[in-house]
């Protein structure tokens, strides 16, 4: 295993791309790298092409350094069969920035390698095609003891973590989530703008985050708040300690595009909302209208059994009827047991 220095991505994000040299055909992800000098065994300065050592991968930068290996492949192309090539995996923490790491060139280079060198991006000292020249600079995530974490450079993340009980002297920052047993398992999955200088370590804020899906065992959420809060219950959302799917942002979508959708709750379904329109094929029902509707034709029918309102007919107008104490109860305290306090 060695180290190389990325001179050139193009490859990588188009399928059926062949070596301008040789017209060999690339795998996908194929990446140009350089290889030799004073830091490597590989012989004298070249560039060469290697692929994806692993199937989740990222893509580096122009001036990223990845570790690479020698190992046996299978590409069938119009000339031969290649038994070896050259495979790298995700770029080290040359600088301990997640964003930008590209590190002051091991081989300062300016005349061409093989292949056309001085014609790229790297010698240009140009490290992207479409990502930001000047990108914003990402705290990296919090590390908690036993926890796994993958983050990307834009502010996604994924945090395989537990909760944490015992001394947490030892942390920057401490969990926004709380749980009764240590170790308890808690999956976060997040989408973050950047936001720091880089230089320190922040944490997943279901409060602030743009979106979050947090998977619990038995945790509890603080900061988790209801954009509509007038339910009681949604008053109480992040208190609770219990295994929970909790999907969080602005806009959330669950969508059955071709069969059914089950909304189920074993004690309670609740659905609340400044405005809670159901529609179907046939009708449209906004439930503020719906409920409106409902006390106007409550109130009509008790005049008629009151006798305010009566019917006209050939004996003369109705009279009260024998069942008005029970549309009385139904308009005084019924009804309003559906209207917020």
């Amino acid at each position: 295993m060695t180290l190389a220095e990325v001179v050139e991505t193009k490859f990588a994000f188009k399928p059926g791309q062949k070596d301008p040299e040789t017209g060999d055909p690339l795998a996908l992800g194929s990446i140009q790298i350089r290889i030799g000098g004073g830091e490597s065994n590989l012989g004298q300065v070249r560039n060469v092409f290697a692929r994806p050592a692993v199937f989740n991968r990222r893509v580096p930068h122009i001036g990223d350094f990845v570790y690479l290996i020698s190992a046996p492949v299978n590409d069938w192309s119009t000339s031969k069969v290649k038994n070896s090539g050259f495979l790298y995996f995700s770029p080290v923490n040359s600088t301990d920035d997640i964003v930008s790491h590209q590190f002051p060139r091991i081989w300062k280079r300016k005349a061409s390698a093989s292949n056309g060198g001085a014609e790229r991006k790297s010698d240009k000292e140009e490290p992207t095609y479409s990502w930001p020249k000047t990108p914003s600079p990402l705290d990296r995530l919090q590390p908690f003891e036993g926890d796994d974490l993958w983050e990307g450079r834009g502010g996604q993340s994924i945090r395989f973590g537990t909760t944490v009980l015992g001394d947490d002297s030892v942390y920057g920052k401490k969990p926004t989530w709380k749980g009764n047993k240590n170790g308890d398992p808690i999956t976060i999955i997040r989408v973050a703008k950047p936001d720091g200088d880089g230089k320190k370590y922040g944490i997943e804020d279901i409060g602030k985050d743009e979106s979050s899906i947090y998977l619990t065992a038995a945790q509890s959420l603080s900061k988790l708040k209801g954009g509509f809060d007038k339910n009681t219950d949604v008053k109480q959302i992040g208190q609770k300690s219990i295994a929970q799917i909790v999907v969080n942002s602005k806009r959330v979508i669950i969508n059955a595009y071709d069969d059914t959708l089950f909304l189920i709750g074993k004690e309670k379904a609740i659905l609340t909302g400044k405005k809670v329109i159901f529609q179907s094929d046939k009708y449209k029902v906004d439930l503020d209208e719906l409920m409106e509707f409902l006390k106007k034709w409550l109130g009509e029918d008790a005049k008629l059994a009151q006798g305010s309102a009566q019917y006209s007919t050939a004996s003369g107008p109705t009279a009260v009827s024998t069942n008005v104490s029970a549309y009385i109860q139904l308009q005084s305290s019924d009804f309003t047991k559906f209207k917020m306090p």
